[in-house]
């Protein structure tokens, strides 16, 4: 990778223990992922996850739209169809069959 243009602190989007991450970005939009040694929760170790994480951001197949069953669709229609679909969940099976993991 190129010389670093910049060096974001950001925080892993994984598992949920929130460790540190900083992502340098080149000047040609690479992105390189390393563990922020500052942050309290990881102390610049990270997981497999986490340190793969620049490969996901550039991935031939990363889905950049909506699809629903094989149709593009704008992201109104796709938050929609994901309310319908929990509200119907919740009604049929109630509230103990939903979990988030966030």
């Amino acid at each position: 990778m190129s010389m670093a243009v910049r060096n974001v602190k950001t925080t892993c989007a994984y598992c949920g223990v929130g460790c540190g991450m900083l992502a340098s970005v080149s000047a040609d939009g690479q992105v390189e992922i390393s563990g922020d040694a500052s942050h309290p929760a990881n102390y610049g170790r990270l997981c497999a996850k986490g340190a793969s994480l620049a490969e996901t951001l550039s991935h031939a197949r990363r889905l950049m739209t909506p699809i629903i069953d094989g149709e593009v669709v704008t992201w109104d229609t796709a938050l929609d169809e994901v309310a319908a679909r929990l509200r119907a969940t919740l009604a049929e099976y109630g509230p103990e069959s939903v979990a988030f993991y966030v």
